[in-house]
This record gives structure tokens, sequence and C-alpha cells, in this order.
């Protein structure tokens, strides 16, 4: 552990020392400042220029119009904000730091192009936005501030040759070619073993009983704050509830370090297991479909060919082609939420256990795949325990649990993407051999099968896709996608078209042509299909990395927005904490896009890294290894470079 820690802290300065010195050199490179005159045109839903780059020091002659309705220049970075009229030539500038103070008119703005202190060298991206709220798509107005030269960008790409060139080299070093350990628990370490008040809160089922009931009712304000609130999405509590702070959660912090904890406590089956069980706390023990407890309801098994991840896949894609509508109609929001909690209500009384969660729900189908790469897994204590147990009461139930609503047999399950930590097999087993685990991040490998290859794809897919939906810079883009008060149809089915042609055939096509690649490449005698499958599993850690990175701006950018409608949660005039009126601030805008720099430079080296230990329990030699890494290698490396360019450039 020590030698690993050595390594890893080496390698760390050497990535390091690959980015400080271009960024460190680039400093030398400045282009004399000059004098540039800049029209700025704004309208539904961007603004023209879409991205400005100058040089650092330049001074900036910005003016202002607007093509159809009042829009703001909101560059919080340089304390402006610029409200343009169409009724006059003038525009009002206050300041962000006190738009209180009576604003400047002006028909020019200037702008000198530099940071103060030590961050002139360090910041080169600033977003400017549009403050004048001007339709359902208002969010998504902005536009990007280059200054040059941009240290991050040279910064990020000189620490990406430094990671690319640390996993090629060690291809080539002995102690790290070879297999991996068999033990599949190698640096878990049992939590509850160690911690007995853990343990009980665990088994009790109070505790969890609280967190649903509590979520339900945050669920309960979203519902009403999305339908009867006000229609800006930007100050309306369930959309800020849904797509800034949960999702946040969701992404950042719950699933990369607690797995699929979210569905321990998820009010969606709640109502549905209340009926099934017609209890909810006590097990109830009896006999119904092979299981050990008493279950109402039809209790019919979900179709045998729908026993996959393809249902959720289409579920996902559907609502994510929708996801802008979602975000920018309050009232969507609302109804969308009341759907999901429906449907998993009316499915218990027709199928076994928990088949929404299981083959239907998006949520699931996000967290499933992402839940591998987390620190928290759920596992028994001795195979030799569960080998001998011919009840198995983790999946059949018992007098202490419910069956596995997942319907998942402990002693089977070696992955997290099934398991929705119900705990209920900590309860159920008779035996005390379930636990919990923490491991290292990023652990498991490869996928299972090709609806889970696909799942995995897809999801690395709509992470890029988002990223450029929501943060690009390209109002054409935008255009695509609002059927909100322009009735674009016929361009939104263009962009549905290329979003599930994107996912479901072409980045597959070209990850199976990758993987026929690196079959070919090394002469490893196993199926194209086994390598596909080994192959899309590297994608994980990259594409977890890439959804953080999409949904930090999302809660960093709104976090005045969500204490305002705190205190007026129906922007109905209230005042409940004094803070339904004070002016917008965005959260450290000059650090996000270093954060997601740093992200994307974290994800591809745990992504390569995921990638050689697929293939180094093959036993293959170093040169055999290295090219069957290569192709698919490159891809990811290609994704990466790509997403530091957007992110930083």
């Amino acid at each position: 552990m020590i030698r690993d820690f050595k390594r890893n802290i080496s390698n760390f300065l050497v990535v390091f020392c690959f980015g400080l010195i271009p960024a460190a050199i680039c400093q030398f490179f400045v282009q004399p400042p000059g004098e540039r005159n800049i029209h700025i045109r704004s309208f539904r839903y961007g603004k023209e220029p879409s991205v400005i780059r100058c040089n650092r020091g330049d001074t900036l002659h910005l003016t202002f119009s607007t093509d159809d309705t009042g829009h703001s220049f909101f560059l919080e970075e340089f304390d402006i904000d610029a409200k343009v009229s169409p009724s006059r030539e003038m525009v009002e500038v206050f300041r962000t730091s006190d738009p209180t103070e009576k604003p400047r008119l002006t028909k020019e703005l200037i702008i000198l192009a530099r940071h103060p202190g030590l961050l002139n060298f360090l910041v080169a991206k600033s977003n400017y936005r549009c403050h004048v709220w001007c339709g359902p798509m208002h969010a998504f107005e902005h536009g990007k501030l280059i200054i040059l030269p941009n240290t991050l960008l040279v910064f990020s790409l000189g620490c990406l040759s430094g990671i690319l060139a640390i996993w090629i080299i060690g291809f080539f070093r002995k102690s790290e070619t070879g297999a991996r350990k068999d033990d599949k628990k190698a640096g878990y370490r049992d939590l509850m073993k160690s911690s007995g008040f853990l343990r009980k809160l665990v088994i009790s089922r109070w505790p969890q009983t609280i967190l649903v009931i509590f979520a339900m009712m945050m669920i309960y304000v979203v519902i009403l704050t999305s339908l009867f609130g006000t229609k800006m999405s930007g100050r309306n509590l369930g959309v800020l509830m849904m797509w800034a702070i949960w999702l946040f959660l969701l992404v950042a912090l719950l699933t990369p370090f607690l797995g699929r904890i979210w569905c321990t406590i998820c009010p969606l089956p709640f109502f549905g297991d209340m009926i099934q069980r017609t209890s909810v706390i006590t097990p109830i023990d009896g006999s119904r479909g092979g299981y050990g407890n008493r279950f109402s309801g039809l209790f019919l098994k979900w179709p045998a060919r729908l026993q996959n991840a393809w249902p959720k896949l289409v579920v996902l894609l559907t609502m994510t082609t929708f996801s802008t509508t979602l975000v920018a109609n309050p009232k969507v929001t609302g109804v969308t939420v009341l759907f999901l909690i429906l449907v998993p209500t009316l499915m218990s009384l027709i199928f076994e256990l928990r088949a929404f969660c299981r083959y239907l729900c998006p949520v699931s189908a996000f967290v499933g795949p992402f839940s591998r790469m987390s620190t928290l897994a759920l596992r028994n204590k001795s195979q030799k325990v569960c080998d001998r147990c011919k009840p198995h009461y983790c999946q059949k139930g018992s007098q202490n649990g419910w069956a596995c609503p997942y319907g998942i047999n402990v002693g089977e399950m070696e992955e997290n993407s099934d398991c929705g930590l119900c705990l209920e097999c900590t309860r159920s087993c008779l035996y005390n051999n379930v636990s919990l685990y923490a491991r290292p991040f990023g652990t498991e490998l490869g996928t299972r099968n090709m609806s889970e290859a696909w799942l995995t794809i897809s999801i690395f897919t709509l992470a890029a896709v988002y990223c450029v939906l929501y943060q690009g810079h390209w109002p054409v883009i935008r255009d695509f996608v609002n059927i909100l008060d322009k009735g674009n149809w016929g361009l939104f089915g263009i962009y549905a078209l290329i979003v599930w042609t994107l996912t479901l055939i072409i980045i597959p096509g070209i990850l199976y042509v990758l993987s026929v690649a690196g079959q070919k490449l090394s002469k490893l005698q196993i199926g194209i299909k086994e390598v596909f499958l080994g192959s899309t599993g590297a994608l994980l850690p990259l594409g977890l990395m890439l959804w953080i990175a999409f949904v930090i701006p999302m809660l960093f950018v709104n976090i005045t927005f969500i204490m305002q409608s705190l205190s007026d949660p129906f922007g109905w005039g209230w005042d409940f904490f004094g803070t339904a009126n004070i002016p917008w601030h965005q959260f450290m805008p000059r650090l996000v896009p270093w954060l997601q720099s740093v992200l994307i430079l974290t994800g591809l080296q745990i992504s390569l890294r995921n990638l050689k230990r697929t293939w180094a329990a093959h036993r293959l030699n170093s040169h055999q290894l290295f090219r069957m890494n290569l192709p698919m290698g490159i891809f990811i490396v290609c994704s990466a470079v790509a997403m530091i360019f957007f992110f930083t450039n």
C-alpha cells in the first residue's frame, strides 16, 4: 500500500510538471495589448458574437443592440451588468457587486481584458450571460470571453500528455503488466464490522423510512411549486430543486461515493411497495410466487425478453430528448414527477417486486452503470455461507425481511449495477452474512451483456451532448430544441434523430470497429463480443466525470436563485427568509473551468487505468497488451481532448 501511495504521488508530480512547464512558457508569448471594437447583438436565445477572443490587456469597446426584447450583458468577473433595451441606443450599466447603485448610461462600454493579481495569469475563460428574462429558454442565452494566452488550456493539455506518457510507459514496466489479483474483494473494508452503530442503523427500518418520507415531502414541494409557481424556470423552486440541487447531489456526490444510495430513500416506489406488501414497516411471513413473504396484486413476472437494460435505455433517451422542455417549463417538470410516481404504483398492482425500478426507471438507467465506480458496495461476508444456504433468504425473504425488490441473490452478486441498496438483505439473511463495504473508486471493469454495454455508451454520449447543448455557445443548436415558444418541431425532430442515432448506432459502431482493431492487433484468441463488452466498461470513469463537470455550473450559477426561491417558493411576493430579492451572484465563476478540466483529466486517468486492467488478467506480454488497449485508448484520449477544449477554450 505504501509503495502504491508513493507511486501515485510521483505520477501526480510528473503529470503536474507536464502541465506546469508549458503553462509557464506560454506566459512569455503574450501579444501586445490593443484596442478592439465589438458590437454585441442579443436575441432570443443567444448573442452574436457568441465568443469573444482577445489578448491579455486588450481594451474592448463594446456596443449593444437587441433584435427583439430586453436583454443584458452580465459579466460578473468584470463587475458588469449592461441592460439592453430595444427602445433606446444607450445601455444601463450596473455593477454586479452592488446593483442598487445608480446605473450609468452609455453608448459604449469599455472593458480592460485582465483579471486582478495572480488571477490574471490563471483565468482565461469567462461566461457572459443574460440577466433579463426574455422567454422560456432564457437560461440558455450566454457566450464566452476568452483571454489569451489560455493558461488553463495549455496546462490541461500538458497534464493530459503526462497522463498519456505514464500510461504508455506502464505497459512496458514489469510491475504493472502482470495480472490483477484474483480476490474480488481486494481493497474492500467491512464497514458494519468496524461500526456496531452503523449496523444498527442499517438493519433498523425507521431511519430509512423517515428519510423516504422526507424525500416524499420534497417531491410534494417540487410538484406544488412546479405546477402552481412562477413560469420562470430560473425562479421556480420545483425546477431548481430537481435540476440544480437534486441532480447535483445525485451526480456529483451520491453516485460516485455511495453508489445507488438514492434508491435507498427514493420515494417513487413507496406507494407501490405499500400496496404490494400491505405493510410499511413489518415484513409479513407467507408464500407467493416462490418468495418467503405474502404479497398482494397480480404479481406477474416481467416479460423474459425485456429482462435487460433495453427498456430503461429507451425511457432514458426519451426523457433526455425532451430535457430542455423539462428544464425550461416548470409545469412539464411537475407533470413528469407525478407520472414517475404514478407509473411504479400502478405497475406494483400487476408485476412482482419493483418492476419499474428494475426495468424502466430512467434514474436507475443512470445510477446503475455509474454505481459500479462508487466507493460503496453491498456484498456477502462469506461465499461459503451463501453456498450452503438453500432457502436464499436474501433473495426470497424471511420472517425478518422482505424478498429482495430487485430479485438479487447476494451470493451471486459481483457488481453494483443491479442492487438498489434497499438493505432488505441485511435484515432477511438469517446468517448475518451481508454487509456494506468501502472500496477504492472505479474498481469494477467491463460490462456483462450487450444491453448493458449500449446503456454505458449512451450515458457516456449523452454527457457530451448535454454539455454542448446546455453550456455550448452556439445559438443555432438551441433553435433545434426550442419547441416552447418557437415551435421548431421540424428542427426538434432532426435533433432527436441525431441524438438517438449517435447514441445507438454511431458511437457503438465506432467502438465495435475499435474492438475489432484491438483484437486483430493483439492477436488475442477471444471473441470480438468479449472485447467489445470489456472495452466499453472503460468509458464509465470518464463518463461520470463528464457528468459531474456538467452539473457543477448548473448549481453554481443558480445558488442565488435557489436562495430567492426558497424565500418565495411560488413567486407570489413572499419573503420568508429575507432573501427573495437579493442580487444574483454566481458561485466562484472563475473556478468552474478549472474544476471541469481537473475532472476530465481525472476521468481520463482512471478510464485508461481500467482499460489496461481489463486485459491485464489475460496474461498478455507487454506488446500484446499495448496493442489491445491502443484503439480504445485513442478514442478515450480524443474524447478527453475534445471536452478539455470545450470547457477551457
